[in-house]
């Protein structure tokens, strides 16, 4: 609700098991992105980075997308609103998006 808010189109994705494709779809100046969304009070970044891997990738299959989207984990902080969440991606996939 936040992210449509903002003018961001944004759905959430249903519940798969082990197919699940990510918790957020968000489409931003074209660019098509999955969302991890974790509330968690234990930090488990290598956990939930692979989680939003695997599942950006099940995103792309699904869809018979050549490329697999760009993907990042919401952090939302503890006694913080919405707004304040951390957003989390790796080295490599934040200069793949710089270009």
């Amino acid at each position: 609700k936040w992210l449509r808010k903002s003018g961001v189109i944004a759905e959430r994705l249903t519940k798969a098991g082990a197919k699940d494709e990510g918790d957020i779809v968000t489409v931003i100046a074209g660019e098509t992105y999955i969302l991890e969304l974790k509330n968690r009070a234990t930090l488990s970044l290598p956990e939930f980075w692979r989680e939003a891997q695997v599942e950006a990738l099940n995103y792309a299959k699904a869809r018979g997308l050549a490329e697999v989207p760009l993907h990042y984990i919401i952090l939302k902080r503890r006694n913080a609103g919405i707004e304040k969440s951390w957003v989390i991606q790796d080295l490599t996939q934040w200069l793949e998006e710089k270009h």
